[in-house]
């Protein structure tokens, strides 16, 4: 699964961050952000991403030099089986988790997601 594919109507130029899975920069005009895609097939108690100690290096780089990143999880739906939920990261949550509770208050529709990209690349 590409997540990239799931966010249609991104209106920016994207593109993959090299050497690392489903990372991607996505850029318009003076604006950037970097957006590690992971999935989650249910909420569990402590969602935290699956990523590699590389990732968490590339999160940690980007931070330090105040980049924006963020990892999205993209988020099997029980009912429609299919990646249709999103729930943005920060830094911090995506290494430790977050409960399942914090999950669900700000889980979004796919197309919520898509217009927040857009929205912070304005």
């Amino acid at each position: 699964m590409d997540g990239i594919n799931l966010l249609e109507g991104v209106n920016a130029t994207i593109k993959l961050v090299h050497g690392f899975k489903d990372t991607y920069v996505y850029h318009k005009d003076n604006q950037t952000v970097y957006i590690k895609h992971v999935f989650a097939h249910k909420l569990t108690s402590n969602l935290k991403p699956n990523m590699t100690a590389q990732d968490i290096d590339l999160i940690r780089q980007l931070d330090a030099l105040h980049l924006r990143c963020y990892v999205l999880v993209h988020i099997k739906s029980y009912n429609s089986k299919q990646y249709d939920l999103a729930l943005f990261l920060d830094d911090y949550e995506a290494i430790q988790g977050v409960s399942s509770e914090l999950a669900k208050q700000r889980a979004m529709p796919i197309n919520n997601a898509v217009n927040l990209i857009n929205t912070i690349l304005l």
